[in-house]
C-alpha cells in the first residue's frame, strides 16, 4: 500500500426504502490528499543514487515536479539524490575498535556515505524512497510543472548530521570539557540505536566531517561560545579599568546571555522571477534560541511537516540550510544535508 495513504473509518446509516429500515455500518475509504512521495523512482533496496540531472516526480493526480541534481566530477553533489537507505549508527568500519585492518579512502567514504544518504528516525523507516539534499548556493530546488500551492512537505535530518549535532565526530563515554569533544581514546561505549546491549559492541566511534574536519556536537560549541563571550566581557572590563568583581560579574552576565545553537531549513518560493516569502524550520535547537518558544532543546529524530501553504502560489521552491556552528570565517561547519517526502500540492 503506498505510503502517506491514510483512511478514515466512518459510520453511515444506511435507509433501506423497501419495507423497513436498518442501520448498517460500512468502511469508507476515504484516501487524503495524494502526495508525492518517490516510489516512481527506480531504486535498488537500501541504496540511494545521485541522477546528475534534473529529473521528475509525481503524476497528473499528485502533480509534478522537476527536480534538480547536479553530480561533481569528484563524487559529490549539491541539489537532491534519491534514497532509501536508513543507517542510524555510527560506521562500524571507522571504529578503531572494530575497523578491520586497513581501509582504503573508498571504504572510508562509503561508510561516510551510509549516513550521508541514510535519513535518521526514531524506529525503522517506512517511508521507502525519499530526497536527499545537499543544499550549496541554489542548487537543491524543484519546480512545479504547473503554479500550485505546496501545503507542505516532510523534512528530517540524515542521519550524518543527527550524529555530528548530537555527538560530534568522536563518541565516547569520555568528554573533555576543555575542548568539549569526546576523546577516541575514551571509555568504551554502546553504539547509537542497536539493540544488542553486550558490552563486546561497546567501543569508541569516529564519523568525519566535511572536508575531513572533526566536529564537535552543537551543545558543546554553545558552550566553547559561551565561555568565549564570557571572557571577552572579562577582558574588556579589565581594560576599561573595571575592579576584578566587575570583570567576574560581567563575564558571568555575557556567558548567561548568549544563546546559541540551531540548524535552521529555509524554503523559499518563487512564482517565476517573483519571491513569494521564505518558511523557516529548525532541524536542530537550542535553549534560548528562538525568543517565541525559549525551550526548545532537540534535535529532530523523525520525519516532521513543515507547512508551506503562506508561500502561496508558486512555480519553485528552493532550499537552504543554516547554522550557528562556523569556523573562524564565518563559514558553516555543519553539513548542509537534510532529507525531504511527501511532498503535497494543493487541488
Amino acid at each position: 500500500m503506498k505510503k502517506y495513504t491514510y483512511y478514515i473509518l466512518m459510520l453511515v446509516a444506511v435507509i433501506l426504502v423497501q419495507t423497513s429500515c436498518s442501520d448498517e455500518k460500512k468502511d469508507l475509504l476515504i484516501p487524503y490528499p495524494t502526495d508525492i512521495t518517490f516510489e516512481d523512482q527506480s531504486l535498488g533496496r537500501f541504496t540511494f543514487n545521485i541522477p546528475g540531472t534534473t529529473f521528475k516526480a509525481g503524476n497528473e493526480k499528485t502533480g509534478i515536479i522537476n527536480i534538480n541534481s547536479v553530480k561533481n566530477a569528484d563524487g559529490s553533489f549539491s541539489g537532491f539524490a534519491v534514497s532509501n537507505k536508513n543507517w542510524r549508527s555510527y560506521p562500524w568500519s571507522l571504529s578503531p575498535d572494530f575497523q578491520p585492518g586497513t581501509i582504503t579512502n573508498a571504504q572510508r567514504q562509503a561508510a561516510i556515505d551510509s549516513t550521508i544518504f541514510s535519513v535518521f528516525t526514531s524506529r525503522p523507516n517506512h517511508t521507502e524512497n525519499y530526497l536527499v539534499g545537499r543544499a550549496t548556493g541554489e542548487d537543491a530546488f524543484f519546480s512545479l510543472e504547473q503554479p500550485a500551492v505546496v501545503e507542505h512537505v516532510l523534512v528530517g535530518n540524515t542521519s550524518y548530521n543527527y550524529l555530528l549535532n548530537s555527538y560530534g565526530s568522536v563518541y565516547s563515554g569520555t568528554l573533555d570539557a576543555n575542548t568539549q569533544q569526546y576523546q577516541i581514546t575514551g571509555t568504551k561505549v554502546k553504539n547509537i540505536q542497536i539493540a544488542n546491549t553486550s558490552t563486546d559492541m561497546y567501543g569508541r566511534f569516529n564519523l568525519p566531517g566535511p572536508g575531513n574536519n572533526n566536529l564537535i556536537r552543537l551543545a558543546g560549541d554553545e558552550i566553547l561560545s559561551k565561555r568565549k563571550a564570557g571572557q571577552d566581557a572579562a577582558n574588556a572590563a579589565r581594560a576599561a579599568g573595571k575592579t576584578e568583581t566587575v570583570a567576574k560579574a560581567d563575564s558571568t552576565a555575557a556567558y548567561q546571555a548568549l544563546n546559541k545553537g540551531y540548524v535552521k531549513l529555509l524554503v523559499t518560493g518563487y512564482n517565476n522571477q517573483n519571491k513569494t516569502g521564505t518558511v523557516s524550520f529548525w532541524l536542530a535547537i537550542r535553549p534560548g534560541v528562538d525568543p517565541a518558544n525559549p525551550t526548545w532543546n532537540y534535535i529532530i529524530g523523525d520525519w516532521f511537516k513543515v507547512d508551506l501553504t503562506t508561500l502561496g502560489t508558486v512555480t519553485k521552491l528552493v532550499f537552504n540550510v543554516e547554522s550557528s556552528y562556523k569556523n573562524s570565517s564565518g563559514v558553516d561547519l555543519n553539513p548542509p544535508y537534510f532529507c525531504l517526502d511527501g511532498v503535497r500540492i494543493k487541488k
